[in-house]
């Protein structure tokens, strides 16, 4: 790959650069000739440096060769910001340039615990508040990574329009806040005359290309299912798990979500979900999950939210007071189908079975014992 400079279309700022998603962001905005700079934000995290963290990422298993070949040119289009100089864009932007903002950071956490919601809120809606505002008069567009689910349960097909059409259902204050973000920007955006762009991936999981098959750099969501059932020590103890059984898990190779935020960025597009056509059937999907990590004394209730689990074993009562009350609105929502017609226009989802998928980097994580890279 040649690296030299073509005809410059910009710069790009990337919030969230360490996260899950951002560093394979990084990975496939490298990979674009006519990017002048990328400018990230990166906080120094248990004594280890802003720019540690970021070689890390980039001598990663999961990044491309061409990095590791021409190490010296990326390092040179890439700057690491700390939080005091991120905030003074002045120091670092040209007004005349073409600048896209991509923020990926935020806060995940799907607690309904109402003392969690101004947490929730802050690290949402009022960080994106922050930055837009600060960043308004130098950005030519922001791009917000929020999520698939911020409209809540509602059910049936769901469309990439979340601003004029079905009422959002709430399951968590985290979807509420990243709809009401969702919300600040279109309101600012047109206010400010910015283009303002939201793409909304589902559930991650690991990559599904060549490279680092069903590697990921942190495990949550189904993952934390799976690390569950691999540290609980329980012997023959049975559980009893509700589930709606005609609804499904809707996951998207992480790898394949940074190629379209890569290729959508500076297109026209409004509002994008980056989902998966199909959703793994939730029965099927969890069986997997808990057979791969060697548990097997387990059943299914059908269930849409409602059931009441009387005489709870120590394991279903861990389960339901820890992992299970955070996933328990998501494994009982309503069945529900996304309409990935433009999403496919843009960049073909790849073609897998989506079972042997989700066992694979079960398994996958099974072999790292759950443990993330910690960038």
């Amino acid at each position: 790959m040649d690296l030299t400079m073509s005809e410059n279309q910009g710069n790009v700022i990337l919030t969230g650069a360490t996260g899950t998603l951002g560093s394979q962001v990084i990975f496939e905005l490298l990979k674009k000739e006519n990017i002048k700079t990328i400018f990230l934000l990166v906080r120094e995290k248990n004594g280890k440096p802003a720019l540690a963290r970021i070689m890390k990422i980039l001598e990663s298993e999961a990044a491309p060769e061409f990095i590791s070949q021409n190490i010296g040119v990326i390092l040179k289009r890439i700057k690491v910001l700390s939080i005091d100089a991120f905030f003074k864009p002045e120091d670092f932007l040209c007004k005349e340039e073409k600048n896209f903002f991509i923020h990926s950071a935020g806060c995940v956490n799907l607690s309904t615990d109402p003392s969690q919601k101004d947490i929730i809120f802050d690290g949402n809606l009022k960080l994106t508040q922050n930055i837009f505002d600060t960043f308004s008069p130098y950005i030519s567009k922001f791009t917000y990574i929020s999520t698939a689910f911020s409209i809540g349960n509602i059910g049936g097909l769901i469309d990439n329009d979340y601003h004029s059409t079905t009422p959002p259902q709430y399951r968590n204050f985290y979807e509420e806040s990243k709809h009401a973000t969702e919300k600040f920007l279109f309101k600012r955006g047109k206010a400010e005359g910015i283009d303002v762009q939201v793409l909304r991936p589902s559930v991650l999981g690991g990559n599904i290309f060549q490279k680092s098959p069903y590697f990921i750099s942190s495990y949550m969501v189904y993952y934390l299912l799976g690390k569950f059932f691999y540290n609980s020590y329980f012997g023959d103890t049975s559980i009893r798990l509700a589930a709606n059984f005609k609804t499904g898990l809707n996951i998207i190779p992480v790898d394949y979500v940074a190629k379209v935020i890569a290729s959508v960025y500076t297109q026209d597009v409004e509002q994008l979900n980056i989902v998966h056509s199909e959703s793994t059937n939730i029965v099927a999907g969890m069986s997997r999950i808990i057979k791969t990590v060697g548990f097997d004394n387990f059943t299914f209730l059908n269930s849409t939210g409602d059931l009441l689990l009387e005489g709870k074993n120590r394991l279903e009562d861990i389960y339901y007071r820890s992992i299970g009350l955070h996933l328990d609105r998501y494994l009982t929502s309503d069945p529900y189908e996304y309409d990935t017609t433009l999403l496919e226009s843009i960049v073909p989802i790849p073609e897998y079975n989506i079972e042997d998928y989700l066992e694979h980097t079960i398994a996958y994580a099974k072999t790292k014992e759950f443990k993330g890279e910690g960038w």
